[in-house]
């Protein structure tokens, strides 16, 4: 997207990304959500033990 103001122009790139990386990253995020849920479980296990 190019913006045409008086003095300037400023060009906005969006950076190309491929259907696996954005998939691996969607999968990689996914991961670490489900891997925090089990942790914030097993913590709350162990409080709840106490």
């Amino acid at each position: 997207m190019v913006l045409n103001f008086l003095f300037f122009t400023v060009k906005i790139e969006r950076k190309q990304v491929s259907r696996k990386q954005r998939q691996a990253a969607y999968a990689r995020a996914r991961y670490l959500e489900e891997r925090a849920e089990a942790h914030a479980f097993e913590a709350a296990q162990l409080v709840s033990r106490i």
